[in-house]
């Protein structure tokens, strides 16, 4: 097919034009010329007649150039301007963005401390603190066990044997001693906590009972043998409940490993200052 058909005229070639034209849904080529140089054509239906309408305005009116070439440069001026903006602010959003989210996330670890252990800890981001500790501790219990102990004891003094049974039941709880190190810091979405290494804070009695006191023929139990027998049964308890500071630990990682979802806890077990439970 032919694409390009030339006007049957003599062509000025510097003079020339194209004109696109869309016949039968292929493309022919139409020459037209002397639109800016006076010399009048006869209308050619093109398809594209608002173009060959402007740049006919164009050429009978000439202090339109210079006004439209000045109105092209401001478009790309405030085009390139719009771009180089973006481009420039584009870390400043991101750092923004980053410092909102990193507030946001820093809020969720102070409400999950309190909610889940009724502690407000000093909060770090990328080591700069975003929350100072309102709320002072001595210690952090994470969890507790009810703790059976039976003491049977039997002494004999010159053939003469008194026994004293005794039942009690103790609460054992296990946590972090406060007085020692604990932070919190939170770098991008990984959270770090550094705490002291876990111990049993204390045996509290919750029933005594004593279910046998028996004398000897001579050798007869007095009060401060009662006295010795109860300061033992503490200390029986403990010992029961050994397994209780790592258990501490497992559960103190997994309550906030829960509560706070999306970011990663990671609980860095630190080395007591001092000699602990």
């Amino acid at each position: 097919m032919e694409f390009l058909r030339k006007i049957d005229r003599p062509v000025n070639w510097h003079k020339l034009l194209f004109e696109f034209t869309r016949t039968l849904g292929n493309y022919s080529l139409v020459y037209f010329y002397g639109l800016f140089w006076g010399e009048q054509q006869p209308f050619v239906s093109s398809g594209c007649g608002g173009l060959y309408f402007f740049f006919g305005e164009m050429h009978r009116r000439p202090y339109l150039v210079p006004l439209v070439f000045l109105l092209v440069i401001l478009i790309i001026a405030w085009a390139g301007k719009l771009i180089v903006d973006q481009m420039t602010s584009w870390p400043a959003r991101m750092v923004d963005s980053a410092s909102n989210q990193a507030a946001v996330d820093a809020r969720k670890i102070k409400n999950a401390f309190v909610d889940l252990f009724q502690l407000e800890p000093k909060i770090s981001v990328n080591e700069t603190a975003i929350f100072d500790q309102t709320k002072t501790a001595l210690e952090l219990v994470v969890v507790d066990r009810d703790t059976d102990i039976t003491r049977d004891t039997a002494q004999t003094w010159f053939g003469s044997t008194k026994n004293i049974r005794i039942h009690a039941t103790y609460r054992v709880k296990a946590g972090f001693d406060l007085s020692q190190k604990l932070e919190v810091n939170l770098a991008g979405q990984e959270v770090n906590i550094k705490v002291p290494k876990a111990s049993i804070l204390s045996v509290e009695p919750l029933t005594v009972k004593v279910d046998e006191l028996r004398n000897g023929l001579w050798n007869k139990i007095q009060p401060e043998d009662i006295d010795r027998e109860l300061k033992e049964m503490p200390e029986m308890a403990r010992a029961k409940a050994a397994s209780l500071p790592d258990e501490a630990e497992q559960t103190f990682e997994r309550l906030l490993s829960e509560r706070l979802g999306d970011l990663h806890v990671h609980v860095q077990i630190q080395a007591n200052a001092g000699p602990g439970n």
